[in-house]
């Protein structure tokens, strides 16, 4: 008698058999994202402006999913999913607030000279961003590296991911950790 053959393999397919073939735990959360991805589309749709911030988020979520093979229980993966979108919708919602908040003050003092003739304000100015630097100097390599990178270079998440070798959500946690620490060490200074 004839066993079926299994399917090939699809070279295109990055959870296939080289991860432990269909029953593995790669595999299964690949089928719950196939499944639910048209669920969790319309979950974020109604917490995001965009539909590029909803496709960002659900990439996320499957990069999460993919780090998270084996520390979630079966039983748990659907809610977790919903948990993680809903969790990301909400950052991105802050992050959002954030760059507003940003924006109105730059258009608030916009029509303030930056360059002031008064010779406090200069060192003040100077004194500032020297402080500043040194903070950052403080920050561990990894975190200084995407801080460099998201700043300098003007690279999205993606590209800095990209660039590392690492994936985007860790380049976003990085970025977030690194602002946090500055955010301690302006406070705490008052800079």
């Amino acid at each position: 008698m004839v066993e079926p053959s299994s399917p090939s393999p699809d070279p295109d397919d990055p959870v296939g058999d080289d991860l432990g073939g269909e029953c593995s735990p790669s595999h299964q959360w690949r089928e719950l994202f196939d499944e639910l991805a048209g669920g969790l589309r319309a979950f974020l749709r109604n917490r995001l402006r965009q539909e590029s911030d909803v496709d960002d988020c659900l990439q996320v979520v499957f990069v999460k999913m993919l780090e998270s093979v084996d520390r979630v229980a079966p039983a748990a993966r659907r809610a977790w999913v919903f948990r993680v979108a809903a969790n990301e919708a909400a950052q991105m919602w802050r992050s959002e607030a954030s760059r507003g908040r940003m924006l109105e003050k730059l258009e608030k003092h916009g029509d303030e000279p930056t360059d002031s003739d008064d010779p406090i304000d200069r060192v003040i100015l100077t004194e500032t961003t020297r402080k500043l630097e040194e903070s950052l100097l403080t920050l561990p390599a990894a975190y200084r590296e995407v801080v460099s990178l998201r700043i300098h270079e003007n690279m999205t998440f993606q590209e800095i991911a990209d660039h590392l070798g690492i994936p985007l959500g860790t380049a976003l946690t990085r970025m977030r950790r690194a602002l946090d620490r500055l955010r301690t060490e302006i406070d705490q200074n008052h800079l």
